[in-house]
This record gives C-alpha cells, sequence and structure tokens, in this order.
C-alpha cells in the first residue's frame, strides 16, 4: 500500500475521533434524542417490540442500530460509539474517494475535512437518526456520480433505491440525494429524447427503495405491528410538520444560530458559484447528468431539513455530503481560476503525501485537547459517565422499580436501566394538531394502570412542558412568556391530580423534582 493512501487512512481516523469528541461515554451524558434511542435499543434487548411498548415518530432503523451496539458493547454505550465511528469513518471515506474521483486528492482532502468538522457542529453529542444515514446515501451517490455509467446496469441502480430506503428507514426526509437523482435522470434523459430509458432506470430505483421498506414491513407485519409502524414513522410526520406554524424564512435556519453557520453559507455559496458554471456549460450543451444533479441537490436538502419548522442543529446532519462535494468543487475551480490548470493533475504524489501529512499535523494541533481527552479516556477505570440524578435514582430503586421522566429525558432510563411505565414516552411535549385522543388516552391510562416507583420532572430545566409540582408550576406560569410557549394538552389537570394523590416530594438535585410514590 502507498505511503499516501496509508496517510489519508489515518487522516480519515483521527477525523472520525475529532467528530466524535462530544459523544465520548467517559464524558458526557447521552442527548436527549440519542438517549431515547440508547433506551429503545436497551428495551429491544429485553424483548420489547418498537410502537407496541414504546413508541416514537421515527423510522425503525435506529432502534434496531442502537440494540446491535448495545449487543456488542454488552449493554455499554462504548459499544454504540464504535458503531458511530464505523458509520462515520466509512462515510468520510465514500466521501472522500467521490471527490478523489473528480477534483484529485487535495480537493478530496479539503473537502472531507470540511464534512468532518460541520458534522462535528451538527452531531454534538451524537447517535441521531441522520448521522447513520449518511453512510447509505454516500454509498448510493458514490454509485451514481462516479461509477461508469451504464443505462443497462440496472442493478447499480436498484442498489441506489436499496440504499436510499435503507437511509429513508431511520428517517423519512434523509433522501434529498434520491429526490435529486430522480430529477436529474428524467431531466437528462427526456433532453436526449430517451424517455423510455429514463423511466426504466428511475423504476429500478423505485423497486430498490421499495424493497428496502417492504422488508421492514414484512418484519414489523410478523409482529403485528406494521400499520403502527408507518403511521409512526411516516404519517404522523405529516401531521407533526403541519402543526407548526412557520414562514417562508424558516427555510433559512441551518444558516443561522442552531444551523451550520458558516459551512452553510460558505457551501451556499459554493453552490451559487456552480449555477454560474452550470448556465455556462448549458448555453454551450455541455450539460452531464452530474451537473443537472448538482443543480438540484443542495437546495432540496435545504427544503427537506426545515420541513418541521423546527430548527436543532442536528436536523442539518443530512448537508454533510453536500458540504464536502460543493466545496470540493469550488476548491477545484478556485485552483483552476488561479493556477491555470486543474487542481487533479497539479501535484505529484510527493507532494500529496506532504499536503496530507500537513492535514494530520494540523489536526493535532488544532483538536489538541481532544487528544488529551481520549488519553483520559484510555487511562480512566471508570468507562462511563453517570449524572448526580442518574446515581441517586440507581441507588434509591430497584431494577424492577418503574420509574417516570416528566421531561421525558429517557437517557436517564437508559442510564440507569429502568423501564418507563409509558409507551408515548415524549407526552406533553407533542405540538397542537399533532397530539391524538389514542396519545394522550394511552399515556395516562399507563400512568394510572403501571404506577411508577419514582418520577422525575425535570420540566424547570427547559420551562418546555408545566411542572407536576403546583408550586413550581405557578412559578412557571408567573414567569413572562413561559406559559405561552407550552402546549397544554386536553387532560393534563387529570395528571397533576394523580401526582398529587399519590405522590409526594422526596427530594430535589439539580432543578428536578423527585416524586415517590406514596406507601
Amino acid at each position: 500500500m502507498k505511503i499516501k493512501n496509508i496517510l489519508v487512512y489515518i487522516f480519515l481516523f483521527l477525523l472520525t475521533a475529532v467528530v466524535l469528541d462530544l459523544a465520548n461515554p467517559l464524558f458526557d451524558k447521552p442527548s436527549r434524542d440519542g438517549g431515547f434511542f440508547l433506551y429503545a435499543g436497551g428495551q429491544i434487548l429485553d424483548g420489547k417490540i418498537p410502537y407496541q411498548d414504546f413508541w416514537d415518530s421515527k423510522g425503525p432503523a435506529i432502534f434496531y442500530i442502537n440494540a446491535l451496539g448495545l449487543f456488542l458493547g454488552n449493554g455499554s454505550r462504548w459499544g454504540v460509539w464504535l458503531v458511530e465511528f464505523i458509520y462515520i469513518f466509512l462515510t468520510l471515506f465514500f466521501l472522500y474517494r467521490i471527490i478523489l474521483s473528480k477534483w484529485g486528492d487535495v480537493a478530496a482532502l479539503f473537502g472531507t475535512a470540511m464534512a468532518g468538522v460541520s458534522l462535528k457542529l451538527a452531531l454534538g453529542y451524537g447517535n441521531y437518526t441522520e448521522e447513520y444515514a449518511l453512510l447509505f446515501n454516500a454509498i448510493a451517490l458514490y454509485l451514481f456520480l462516479f461509477t461508469k455509467d451504464n443505462e443497462k446496469n440496472f442493478w447499480k441502480y436498484i442498489w441506489i433505491g436499496v440504499l436510499f430506503g435503507l437511509s429513508f428507514n431511520f428517517r423519512a426526509n434523509n433522501i434529498g440525494g434520491l429526490f435529486a437523482i430522480l430529477i436529474a435522470i428524467f431531466t437528462f434523459y427526456t433532453f436526449k429524447q430517451s424517455l423510455i430509458e429514463s423511466i426504466k432506470i428511475i423504476g429500478s430505483i423505485l423497486v430498490g427503495f421499495i424493497i428496502s421498506i417492504l422488508l421492514w414491513v414484512m418484519y414489523f407485519a410478523l409482529l403485528g405491528m406494521a400499520s403502527e409502524m408507518i403511521y409512526a414513522s411516516i404519517v404522523f410526520n405529516f401531521s407533526y410538520s403541519a402543526a407548526q406554524e412557520r414562514t417562508w424564512l424558516d427555510i433559512f435556519g441551518g444558516f443561522g444560530r442552531y444551523g451550520l453557520g458558516w459551512y452553510g453559507w460558505f457551501t451556499l455559496f459554493a453552490w451559487i458559484v456552480f449555477l454560474v458554471y452550470f448556465i455556462s456549460h448549458f448555453a454551450q450543451r455541455k450539460t452531464t447528468i452530474i451537473d443537472i444533479f448538482l443543480l438540484c441537490w443542495f437546495p432540496i436538502e435545504i427544503v427537506l431539513s426545515n420541513l418541521s419548522g423546527r430548527n436543532f442543529t442536528h436536523y442539518y446532519i443530512s448537508w454533510v455530503l453536500a458540504i464536502a462535494i460543493y466545496s470540493a468543487f469550488l476548491f477545484a475551480e478556485s485552483w483552476q481560476f488561479i493556477f491555470k490548470t486543474s487542481a487533479r493533475d497539479a501535484l505529484n504524489d510527493s507532494l500529496t503525501v506532504t499536503i496530507t501529512g500537513i492535514a494530520i499535523i494540523t489536526l493535532f494541533i488544532f483538536y489538541s485537547s481532544i487528544w488529551v481527552r481520549y488519553i483520559q479516556t484510555v487511562q480512566s477505570d471508570k468507562k462511563e459517565y453517570v449524572d448526580s440524578i442518574s446515581a441517586y435514582i440507581e441507588q434509591n430503586t430497584q431494577p424492577e422499580d418503574l420509574v417516570l421522566t416528566w421531561y421525558p429525558e429517557m437517557r436517564i432510563n437508559f442510564l440507569v436501566n429502568r423501564t418507563s411505565p409509558v409507551k408515548y414516552l415524549y407526552y406533553p411535549l407533542f405540538l397542537e394538531g399533532s397530539l391524538t385522543n389514542e396519545i394522550e388516552n394511552g399515556y395516562i391510562s399507563d400512568l394510572v394502570s403501571k404506577q411508577p416507583t419514582l418520577i422525575l420532572d425535570c420540566s424547570r430545566e427547559v420551562d418546555a412542558i408545566p411542572s407536576l409540582d403546583e408550586t413550581t408550576r405557578q412559578e412557571q406560569f408567573s414567569t413572562p412568556g413561559v406559559k405561552r410557549k407550552m402546549y397544554i394538552p386536553p387532560r393534563i389537570e387529570e395528571i397533576y391530580i394523580f401526582v398529587a394523590e399519590n405522590y409526594h416530594i422526596e427530594t430535589t438535585i439539580d432543578k428536578c423534582i423527585i416524586f415517590r410514590i406514596n406507601q
């Protein structure tokens, strides 16, 4: 193996470690969403069934990938971290290969580095649905963009559909690349007056896509939960999106405070440069199918990531692939403009080795604190972070005791290995218009019939829901603006009464009130 290739692998390995810094189980607790997926994975290993025993509006793949990680780690978060590492490393590898085949080594290093540092920002504490989907999207793009184009190679297009189907089963709006590919194929072959060919190719992609979905449907049909899975992961998300009020300006959320900041703006600038490039090629009748794809891709990603109208940074993880490829394009075009030669042909292997080595050294210097944390992780006898609340619950309950987290912090249930009594874990965080009678009635029924030993009320940490304690609730409602941003479900008073009659406050830790059931 050439030393250049060895250095590239080292660079990708270190970049992956940088991306996953905050996901380190020793130093940080899981994110709220990531903690729920860990809880779901643990429940699956305990024999529970998604959508039947616990419910979330996500595709099933995220639950089972967490179950796999926990199985590999013997219940430890490090198993999930390892799965994340493999997924991200392979994503960066395929991105590097895509860019390398088009614009050369240095553009590949630049584009991949942009992907890594932007993913570090968007990923945070990790274990998100969009994160795992990146790998399947990257492989699909590799097959489409830079493998040999052969209209008769329908297996290639079937596999593209299968890969995007796998991505869809993590989260429905992870498939911006698929829409861009379908538009590019239809437009390109229609202009070539080969409409039949475009239909065949698009049909092959859709067959692969449907196969991926049908396999999950068949699996859940065997469990008797197919309709519930389809409703939760697909149908419910339309009502969730419709329930959120927003303006057309919300489409630019990915460029703002809770988005990707300058990485997004840089990519938008690169896309605008590409638009000029596309117009020039179109005028010269040199437009390729890849040109059409790149014209459509980033705008589609922007729209899909903002469908919910809610700005969470991890929603923009799906931009990472686009950031890499458009950044590499801009780098290559800038190189061509400045040096009057292509970036792909400008450097020999020796210079490429030098530049790759400099990139590795830069990672060591710029992210020195991260390497200190990893060294401390290896040296530490304690391998996972446990916060004070989790420690208290673990010490003051039995493994078979049920624990309810009122602000739905399922990461705590996971960390202490305590099951929640309710199926609809995110009540009352549903938006008005998305909360159904079945969800609210089911929550109250579970709470009353499976009374938890402890209730952890952390509502004051974010003031997104009312506290179960009347005094604390009055403090919330007297704080200007707090009550206005809450959606108060119709039957929530019944829960207040139930808790007041059956529970008492045992202690308070870090703004969180712990209720214990009365003897």
